[in-house]
């Protein structure tokens, strides 16, 4: 039970903080001003290098291998988009498909536990824009909803290599 009221603790966090992610990034870029999507970028890159830290310490050699393509992959995807902060959805639902995979774990398994870890990450992403269509000044855009979903592909994937 700890791990689903972990999953749920951070699904708050994300809801919870909706309506003032805006303001948090007008601060930054206004602190930031150009260096806002570098620093996002340097985040994003630095996370990257810490699971494949990680990843050496914990698997073979075909799985290190095979997160560094799909790290590469995530990273080229990441800098072709035009707006830096919706580069965090990958961040901050990685670490959501992570804590799905810890906490489906001990009952499913196999191709259809990920399933279920990919469809619970992908009904909170859908939450997570309806609740911006009902907020002011935020739009619900199925791109997000997207990053999302890789995003929390992601996490499950690394939790699965880690396993």
């Amino acid at each position: 039970m700890n791990r689903w009221l972990s999953v749920l603790i951070y699904t708050g966090l994300i809801y919870v903080s909706l309506p003032f992610s805006n303001g948090w990034q007008q601060f930054l870029r206004k602190q930031l001003g150009s260096d806002f999507g570098l620093s996002i970028n340097l985040l994003l890159f630095a996370s990257g290098f810490f699971a494949i830290f990680w990843i050496i310490k914990k698997t073979t050699r075909f799985y290190l291998l095979l997160s560094i393509l799909m790290l590469s992959i995530l990273f080229f995807i990441i800098m072709r988009m035009n707006l830096p902060a919706e580069r965090m959805h990958f961040l901050q639902y990685g670490v959501l498909g992570y804590l799905i995979a810890w906490a489906v774990r001990p009952r499913f398994s196999g191709i259809g536990g990920f399933a279920l870890i990919i469809l619970l990450g992908a009904t909170i992403g859908l939450g997570d824009e309806l609740i911006q269509w009902v907020l002011p000044r935020r739009v619900f855009d199925w791109w997000d909803v997207s990053y999302n979903l890789i995003g929390t592909t992601i996490g499950a994937t690394l939790f699965q290599f880690l396993k």
